[in-house]
């Protein structure tokens, strides 16, 4: 009893681990380690080593175990909700690689924590959070009382994408014709310049020109006596612009307390954020239009009329694919423990041996011999070909087991597996196992 009790209260066997990171990255004694999204064991410890980095001791279960060299290991959130949250995913090195032993140190250089929101506004310096600070507090006050306006506005931001796209797709289709105009307006220009010594003298020539017309008296004198009729029926053209002069007064007027109120916010509190902006907007325009062949957001969109004619065909054949491949998975669904069963435990089983071989073999069953057991202890004689096959426990066309038909039959007939629901397989036969039904 007491051997018994051990083997069920024993903690499962475990190998532990230490890996060095920048920071803890608000892990917690107790978060949960994983594989390949997999719990394969806790954290034990979180300490800090002379350097003040965090020293985090896990365990992996033995079954997982013993991780080798080339492993890394990194600290992920499941979800932005909660604080202790944040567990670590573990990729392990190569099969060919070294064993790590128990309590081995995995370096900062194969580790990485969590970059915090925090960490991104300490790299700014005081002046650039501030003017950060009053710029939100301004789009809040701007903002204030606008859902609606603001909602609409989100609304329509589809069809401005849409329609900035088509212009894009209209952009790029007219580069032969944009890079046509460019070389022609580029040609007219090489022309003037080579050609300035006549543009000078076409220049002089106007020049005598506009001298010969103001020699030209009687012309002038004319134009002249023509002026105050003009200047009549321009009097007539401002004498009708005169109300609309009353209208700006007291639009001048209204202004005047607004415009004193705004003078200090654009002198104090727009001019710093704008110019602690400069460099964020010289980081925008690289970002935009940089030199060079796809670096920048212009080459991206250049490059998205081709990719949506190529996923035009690609996709629809990919969903298409998927439906076909569903019936097949959903057969080979409920068959997969059994598949995953045989392959992890045939190795450790077939591996194991003792004086009387291996603990697990197999053995080929032909039926083709008949053993008689008489005083000189016993003889084997060939059976005839029609009773060959016929031994007791041996049947054939066993093609339509269901999943699970393998194993002894549980006290719950939890096996073999039979699905009326959406796993439901018309080719699976719970009769069709070792020993019969």
């Amino acid at each position: 009893m007491v051997v018994l009790a051990a083997l069920l209260f024993a903690p499962d066997p475990s190998r532990e681990y230490r890996l060095v990171f920048q920071n803890a990255s608000q892990l917690v004694k107790g978060g949960v380690v994983r594989i390949g999204g997999n719990a394969v064991g806790t954290i034990k410890d979180i300490d800090l080593t002379k350097n003040n980095l965090a020293l985090v001791t896990v365990s992996v279960k033995e079954e997982f175990a013993p991780l080798r060299e080339g492993t890394t290991a990194t600290v992920r959130a499941q979800g932005q909700a909660g604080v202790a949250s944040r567990y670590v995913d573990i990729s392990p090195g190569s099969g060919l690689g070294k064993p790590l032993e128990d309590n081995a140190l995995i370096a900062m250089e194969s580790t990485q924590s969590t970059v915090e929101i925090d960490e991104i506004f300490n790299m700014l310096d005081e002046q650039t959070r501030e003017g950060l600070q009053k710029t939100i507090k301004g789009f809040a006050q701007w903002n204030d009382g606008r859902s609606k306006e603001a909602n609409a506005t989100a609304k329509e931001f589809p069809k401005a994408l849409r329609a900035f796209s088509e212009l894009a797709k209209n952009i790029n289709s007219q580069n032969s014709q944009l890079e046509r105009l460019l070389t022609t307006s580029g040609q007219a220009l090489g022309g003037v310049a080579s050609n300035h010594q006549e543009l000078t003298e076409a220049v002089s020539n106007t020049r005598k020109t506009v001298s010969a017309l103001g020699s030209d008296t009687d012309a002038l004198s004319s134009v002249l006596e023509n002026v105050p009729g003009l200047l009549q029926e321009g009097t007539k053209a401002l004498n009708q612009f005169d109300p609309a002069l009353d209208d700006l007064e007291r639009l001048a007027a209204a202004s005047d307390e607004p415009s004193r109120i705004l003078a200090p916010y654009l002198k104090d509190e727009l001019t710093p954020v704008l110019k602690a902006a400069v460099p964020n907007f010289r980081q925008l325009r690289l970002i935009l239009d940089r030199d060079g062949e796809s670096n920048d957001v212009l080459d991206s969109l250049q490059d998205l009329p081709p990719l949506e004619r190529s996923t035009r065909t690609a996709f629809p054949e990919g969903s298409e694919a998927l439906k076909t491949s569903t019936p097949m998975i959903s057969f080979f669904r409920p068959y997969a423990p059994d598949l995953i069963g045989w392959f992890r435990g045939f190795a450790s089983s077939a591996a194991t041996y003792d004086a009387d071989g291996h603990y697990f073999r197999t053995l080929p069953v032909f039926d083709a011999f008949r053993f008689t057991d008489d005083a000189a202890g016993g003889n084997l004689s060939f059976k005839a070909p029609a009773e060959r096959g016929k031994a007791p426990g041996l049947t054939t066309g066993n093609t339509k087991r269901c999943p699970g038909a393998a194993i002894p039959q549980p006290a719950d007939g939890s096996a073999p597996f039979v699905d009326k629901g959406p796993l439901a397989n018309a080719d699976c036969d719970p009769t069709q196992r070792p020993g019969g039904n």
